[in-house]
């Protein structure tokens, strides 16, 4: 017993004086920050970086005869903006939630309506698997504390929006 102590004893020590014997490395993962909340029975991871802003959620002006899934007009950050409905862009159904716009980066004058985030999450990209598929705006997962959260493109609904607004089907 005392030679397996003494071996053990040993290894720790040779690895923690190898700790010291290497370069310092200053090298930190790459990070992706997103936003993840709750649609349906799914979890959504947004990415930040593809985000102008978000606000709470201010008075939306109904239109009519609006495409589908729009909602109407709506102050954001200073812009008039079309305000969508993420759930039903993305097939999920709509909550009585919804309180939060998030403002596009691709363009600004257009938000979507989504429910408050459960949280904001800094993840390593080594813990994001990206999809092969080119179509639809979930683009791959993550995952967080044993948890898969699909990771969602604003950039590809709003170019889902776009074409459809020119007539053009995604």
């Amino acid at each position: 017993m005392s030679d397996e102590l003494g071996e053990h004893r040993a290894r720790l020590a040779q690895a923690f004086d190898l700790g010291f014997a290497l370069p310092f490395s200053s090298e930190r993962p790459e990070l992706r920050d997103f936003l993840v909340l709750r649609l349906g029975a799914h979890r959504y991871a947004v990415p930040v970086g593809e985000l102008a802003g978000v606000q709470n959620r201010k008075t939306i002006q109904y239109l009519p005869d609006a495409p589908a899934h729009c909602l109407g007009l709506a102050g954001v950050r200073g812009r008039v903006g079309a305000i969508y409905d993420l759930g039903g862009l993305l097939g999920s159904p709509t909550s009585d939630r919804l309180s939060w716009f998030l403002q596009a980066r691709l363009d600004p004058e257009i938000a979507l309506l989504a429910p408050k985030p459960d949280r904001y999450l800094r993840v390593p990209v080594d813990r994001i698997v990206l999809c092969v598929e080119t179509d639809g705006a979930t683009v791959g997962a993550l995952t967080d504390e044993e948890l898969a959260i699909n990771v969602l493109s604003v950039d590809r609904l709003i170019e889902a929006i776009s074409n459809a607004g020119r007539g053009r089907v995604a």
